[in-house]
């Protein structure tokens, strides 16, 4: 005869043990995640406590207010309230250092009004992008800067500027912009996985300075044309560099046309601050496809033209349609 042994069934928790279980759980995790911003606010007080009463000690107790009022004027700062206005008068007394001392014109801090100029400059210089049919066959496309409003633009008018067999790039006087921006416009072009670019950063992360990063074409090519044209200036810099590079190294029906361009290969993160302001800092050394740097150096053209007026622009439909 064979014994048959039942299975004994695991006690079954009731609802509110597990109601009590699940608040064990929250309860745990949501005291260690208080204990890391508590540590981590203590270790950024401890790093900044020398600073703070420097802080302190000045705003709230030099006697010579007529300095002060003097020393935020000059930055262009209203002293509303010296305590809360104080880290922008340190941090723009910085910049202006670095800029004299290392010659870097691009870190420097946004007033609320020089912010509030730079968005609009950057959004009014946008709006002269175009494109039209330069020739049968031959598309023309303007970038007046590199910013979310040109980026916009090409991409509603892709369509339209994929029907040609050619393409004029025109990016005379494009100051640059956005780096996202510029890869965004540089994966119309490129297939998946090309290299766009290097960019060098420094974060530094327990003790250690961490470097590198590689941009890489992020979506599936778009653009499909015979030949590319691209106009450049002396007044072509920056994003537009790097566009410019990443179409050139990766592609081999591209020349350029015109003249040196700036040569600027780093780049800056702009960080907003309380009251409107924000500052801005060089945080990238940007390198091309292969590797190469045309930080103070530019891009020499295939082919050197004139480039003002609407010369050059023949100049480069004649290439292509002969």
């Amino acid at each position: 005869m064979f014994k048959i042994h039942k299975r004994k069934r695991k006690p079954h928790h009731s609802a509110i043990e597990r109601l009590r279980r699940s608040y064990l759980r929250f309860k745990i995790i949501s005291l260690s995640v208080i204990a890391l911003l508590v540590a981590g606010l203590s270790a950024l007080i401890y790093q900044n406590f020398d600073y703070l009463l420097f802080k302190n000690l000045i705003a709230h107790h030099y006697i010579h207010t007529d300095t002060l009022d003097e020393l935020f004027a000059a930055h262009g700062i209203t002293p509303e309230s010296y305590i809360r206005n104080f880290d922008n008068l340190v941090i723009s007394i910085v910049t202006q250092q670095i800029r004299m001392v290392d010659g870097d014109v691009y870190t420097y801090q946004y007033t609320p009004t020089m912010r509030q100029d730079a968005v609009e400059r950057v959004r009014t210089r946008a709006a002269a992008a175009e494109f039209f049919e330069a020739a049968p066959g031959v598309g023309y496309l303007f970038l007046p800067n590199i910013s979310p409003y040109v980026r916009d633009f090409v991409f509603e008018n892709q369509e339209e500027i994929n029907s040609f067999d050619n393409l004029i790039l025109d990016l005379r006087g494009n100051s640059g912009g956005v780096l996202d921006d510029f890869q965004a416009i540089a994966d119309l072009f490129l297939e998946r996985g090309d290299i766009v670019g290097f960019e060098t950063a420094r974060w530094h992360l327990f003790g250690w300075n961490v470097f590198g990063n590689q941009r890489n074409s992020r979506g599936d090519r778009f653009f499909d044309f015979e030949s590319i044209k691209i106009l450049q200036n002396e007044r072509t810099a920056s994003a537009s560099e790097g566009l410019i590079m990443a179409l050139t190294e990766n592609l081999d029906n591209v020349t350029t046309i015109g003249a040196l361009t700036y040569g600027k290969g780093i780049g800056q993160a702009t960080l907003p601050l309380r009251g409107g302001f924000a500052v801005r800092a060089t945080v990238i050394l940007i390198e091309t496809p292969a590797g190469e740097t045309v930080h103070g150096i530019g891009i020499t053209p295939d082919i050197e033209h004139e480039t003002y007026g609407d010369d050059i622009v023949d100049f480069a439909v004649s290439l292509i349609l002969h």
